[in-house]
């Protein structure tokens, strides 16, 4: 009887204090973003309810490629959402992305994602300008919907576009103006777009501000980004590029040094889902098209008409990014 009765209170002690149970471990994933932070966390979020893998998530911060890499490896990074291919061309060049071809991948145009399997897109967006109005009529022009009008000489020192250094929609227009034109009349377009006297933000928003402030009046944004300021602004107006404009990628990747592989691969399907589709719809972000969807989307295909569009040479514009932004800011200075 005593035996039994020591057996019981061992039996006590040890699912009190836990010990002989096993108690399982909430799965975790740790991301880096380079994408707006709202749009991360509705997915993250859904993510978790869908999965119960907690997401934590971390902000790529700014700097050169060289130190948002570097931050990358020294923060143990499983997945990175928000790239642009230019930089996970890079990345994958470094060793740093690890291949894995999420369950629709095969949805997705060839020219959108790594054939090996590195990175893939997922959304897309174009090059956009955004115009404030009220300086427009004051200069007797209409809203430019095209790079050569921005040549126009009422729009001297009217034009401000984020650094191309930082990539998106202004260094998109200089590859696709490249690509589609030629080094020669590209060359020649950019000494005739420095005699404009382009001011240079290193922030989006700051080229923003100076046009909803009448201090500038054209500024080249994404598209979705104009659109957003349209609806919300009656003084601006977005116009579509046409003559030049760019598949504007941003997608995701496995860390090569991942520590929860499994969670980031699950991560990546998710996010070439319907359900991952339908929370940014469902959240209003409309004009955030999914690549897999991207032949068939009606309001795409309306709101862009028949702009043109080149294929990107990612051996090109990644790896030679600082001599064409080089070449592009020089044109012309040899000119008396």
């Amino acid at each position: 009887m005593r035996n039994f009765i020591i057996a019981v209170l061992l039996l006590l002690i040890m699912a009190a204090t836990g010990c002989g149970s096993h108690k399982e471990e909430q799965r975790e994933l740790n991301i880096c973003c380079s994408m707006e932070s709202k749009v991360a966390a509705l997915l993250a979020e859904d993510f978790t309810e869908r999965t119960g893998i907690k997401v934590n998530i971390s902000r790529l911060p700014a700097g050169s490629f060289n130190e948002r890499m570097e931050f990358i490896r020294k923060n143990n990074i499983d997945c990175w959402l928000g790239g642009t291919v230019e930089e996970y061309y890079l990345a994958s060049q470094q060793n740093l992305l690890q291949p894995y071809l999420a369950a629709e991948a095969y949805k997705v145009p060839a020219a959108m994602r790594s054939k090996e399997g590195y990175w893939t897109s997922l959304y897309l967006e174009y090059v956009a300008f955004i115009s404030n109005k009220e300086r427009l009529h004051e200069l007797g022009l209409y809203a430019p919907d095209t790079c050569g009008e921005l040549l126009k000489p009422q729009l001297q020192g009217e034009i401000v576009v984020p650094d191309y250094i930082y990539g998106g929609a202004s260094y998109g227009l200089v590859t696709s103006i490249w690509q589609l034109q030629g080094r020669e009349q590209a060359l020649k377009y950019a000494a005739a777009l420095n005699r404009q006297q382009v001011t240079y933000t290193d922030h989006v928003s700051d080229a923003v501000d100076m046009v909803y402030s009448g201090q500038k009046t054209v500024a080249v944004l994404p598209l979705r980004y104009a659109l957003k300021l349209e609806e919300r602004y009656n003084h601006l107006f977005a116009t579509v590029v046409e003559d030049a404009n760019r598949n504007l990628l941003t997608g995701a990747a496995v860390i090569s040094s991942s520590k929860h592989q499994e969670e980031a691969r699950s991560f990546l399907d998710y996010l070439m889902s319907d359900e991952s589709m339908l929370v940014l719809q469902n959240n209003g972000y409309r004009y955030l098209w999914h690549v897999k969807d991207y032949p068939h989307n009606n309001l795409r295909k309306e709101l862009l008409g028949n702009v043109q569009v080149p294929v990107d040479d990612l051996s090109w514009t990644a790896v030679e990014k600082n001599e064409i932004i080089r070449q592009w800011l020089s044109a012309g200075t040899e000119e008396k």
